[in-house]
């Protein structure tokens, strides 16, 4: 029995998570050896946190500019043309996708919004672990170039994503 107080998407919205599911457990199981676990483990992160954008967005409980702010990384996630797009390179595409959700939901999270997260969370590990995995990963997950498109894309809606912390003093640098 479904709660009156969660939104419950439609069923194209939970037949589009099913497809991503299944679409992220064979990316994952194809291109496990090339990734490494870290990207895996990401990839495999993708459908919850879109069905928590879906959540978040649809709730009218929740404040006004967080739901704008929430529902632009659902479009982000939902364009199939973006930063590192998944009709070019597939399934790993959308690691562009969680990377800027996570910064939206970390930013948003603040306040009144994190008890409509915690319930709405699907994960099986605590969300604000997942989004601070993902944010401390997001630079090797994406790469540098890519990272700082990302970054400066959000800055300028007024999402801060953390970069990678410089390296040692003394150690070379350009290496990952």
């Amino acid at each position: 029995m479904a709660r009156r107080d969660a939104p419950v998407p439609g069923g194209r919205l939970l037949s589009y998570y099913d497809r991503l599911r299944q679409r992220m457990l064979e990316t994952a199981e194809r291109k496990s050896h090339k990734l490494g676990k870290p990207a895996v483990e990401a990839l495999l992160l993708v459908p919850d946190v879109f069905v928590l954008l879906v959540r978040l967005a649809l709730d009218r409980r929740v404040p006004g500019e967080a739901r704008a702010l929430i529902g632009g990384a659902l479009a982000y996630f939902l364009l199939p043309f973006d930063l590192f797009p998944e009709a070019v390179v597939g399934g790993v595409g959308y690691l562009d996708d969680l990377v800027l959700a996570t910064a939206v939901l970390s930013q948003a999270l603040g306040g009144e919004l994190e008890p409509y997260a915690r319930r709405y969370w699907n994960g099986d590990q605590e969300l604000r672990v997942v989004l601070h995995d993902i944010s401390k990963a997001a630079s090797t997950l994406l790469g540098r170039d890519l990272f700082g498109r990302l970054q400066r894309l959000l800055a300028r809606r007024g999402v801060h994503l953390r970069g990678p912390a410089p390296p040692p003093a003394g150690s070379p640098r350009g290496e990952l």
